[in-house]
């Protein structure tokens, strides 16, 4: 391993986008820093997405893995395969939708040289800005300029809202795993418990532009999917977040929260006791049991209520994975 000039896994989940694939590939092939690896994870593209990335591949300069399920499994699973196949130091996702300027990877392992060797073990990585076509898409960040600071204390203590660029230590991404429960799990499952101790060194420029509202793109609103998923994520991101002081409001509102992703994801009440371990007391848990119900029933009666754990499980039981690597 080169510690001046590390491989980096760039991450890249898809499902029928074959029409941007193109555009995530110029942008890591424009690249100025070379010593990359791309893991693509279809996720049962019914689009010709396989042709696309078999002529991507072909005149790739950098390795390329493939990781093709036979039928869509959810982001969760086919993150997991990605991260297992990682070879790199580093890993950074560039979803499908999504693409790298041409300095990106360089400013990022700059920024990481920039640690001294000795105090790295305290560090998850390097975070950066990203854009859109309005802007910078993150809130005001609290000190201007290069700084050091937790994920967590970024988010909590300081508020900042809007996705960033995560470029994270391979070692400790591979520590966890996503609970294969649902299509999705949103990501602060791993995020938070990476940030109740590491450090990260923030860049405050945009080195990623990113696409809102693409075809197949993950959406919180409206409908109540992914419950099963959320209840495993929220449990976890409350875990790791205890340290920071809330409204009482806000964690009634949380535990509410949490029990209304578990009724909607048809979780047993032990395992939803399990799974909140010792969040707050059963106590309030089970206090919280009658407001959780009458928005569970209100979900019902509005027809929000989508069962994707169910569908999950059934694409579990057929879903055959395969992997195809080229090297340069």
């Amino acid at each position: 391993m080169d510690n001046q000039r590390p491989l980096i896994s760039i991450l890249t989940p898809t499902w029928n986008r074959v029409n941007y694939l193109d555009r995530v590939w110029e942008g890591l092939n424009s690249q100025t820093y070379k010593h990359i690896e791309w893991i693509v994870s279809d996720d049962g593209s019914t689009d010709g997405t396989d042709v696309k990335l078999a002529e991507l591949c072909a005149k790739s300069m950098f390795p390329v893995t493939l990781i093709k399920a036979s039928v869509h499994i959810g982001k969760a699973r086919m993150d997991n395969e990605a991260i297992a196949q990682a070879r790199g130091e580093f890993i950074v996702w560039n979803d499908s939708d999504d693409y790298f300027l041409p300095q990106a990877i360089e400013s990022l392992v700059k920024a990481w040289n920039s640690i001294p060797e000795y105090d790295r073990k305290n560090y998850a990585g390097i975070t950066a800005l990203c854009a859109d076509w309005r802007g910078v898409i993150s809130t005001a960040l609290p000190k201007e300029g290069i700084f050091d600071i937790t994920w967590n204390d970024l988010r909590e203590k300081f508020k900042v809202d809007g996705d960033m660029l995560y470029f994270s230590r391979a070692d400790l991404i591979k520590k966890y795993k996503f609970p294969e429960v649902d299509f999705l799990v949103p990501e602060g499952f791993i995020w938070t418990s990476i940030g109740k101790s590491k450090k990260v060194r923030l860049l405050p420029v945009a080195l990623m532009m990113k696409e809102y509202g693409a075809v197949n793109a993950i959406s919180f609103s409206g409908k109540m999917k992914y419950s099963r998923g959320r209840a495993h994520a929220l449990a976890e991101s409350v875990r790791n977040l205890k340290s920071y002081p809330k409204a009482l409001f806000v964690k009634f509102w949380r535990v509410t929260t949490f029990v209304r992703y578990c009724v909607h994801g048809d979780l047993r009440a032990a395992e939803a006791v399990e799974l909140w371990n010792k969040n707050t007391s059963k106590f309030v848990l089970f206090s919280v049991l009658p407001i959780a119900f009458l928005l569970v029933i209100k979900d019902l009666l509005q027809r929000k209520v989508h069962k994707t754990h169910v569908e999950f499980e059934k694409a579990k039981k057929t879903c055959r994975i395969s992997i195809f690597k080229t090297d340069k």
